[in-house]
């Protein structure tokens, strides 16, 4: 059965929650919406097992997320039954120097139901190439 309306409603929101949870670099708050096995895939870093391995990362890349603005769009969500997979683009904003797009990305999560509450269980970023290009640009000088 295709997930209901209010599913994907939670689930967008949820999405929503976790941008403003690394712009506040609230990591309670993020993890809070992870299952505890839970898979992240960051695009420029190994892959991270676990909600305390996931926290030691978000904690140890700080700087990367301090002072900038993270903007999910163009989100669909397709599944059914207790698990879904939500795609995203990603834009991240400098908020606390001149304002310019700092990061473009895809996401794609995934979700299942647990104890009636949708819980991400593998996130994966797939940095936009460009933007490893700007990277290199600007460390060139």
């Amino acid at each position: 059965m295709p997930l209901e309306l209010a599913d994907r409603l939670t689930i967008h929101e949820l999405l929503a929650r976790l941008d403003h949870a690394v712009d506040a670099q609230d990591w309670d708050g993020y993890l809070s919406h992870f299952h505890a096995d839970a898979v992240m895939e960051p695009g420029f870093a190994p892959p991270t097992t676990g909600r305390d391995a996931i926290r030691a990362f978000l904690v140890a890349t700080e700087g990367n997320t301090k002072g900038k603005r993270h903007i999910v769009s163009n989100v669909f969500v397709d599944g059914s039954g207790g698990e879904a997979v939500a795609r995203s683009y990603l834009t991240v904003i400098e908020r606390e120097d001149i304002p310019r797009v700092v990061a473009t990305a895809m996401i794609v999560d995934t979700l299942v139901r647990h104890d009636g509450q949708w819980k991400v269980v593998r996130h994966q970023v797939a940095v936009d190439p460009g933007m490893f290009k700007a990277y290199e640009a600007m460390k060139a000088g």
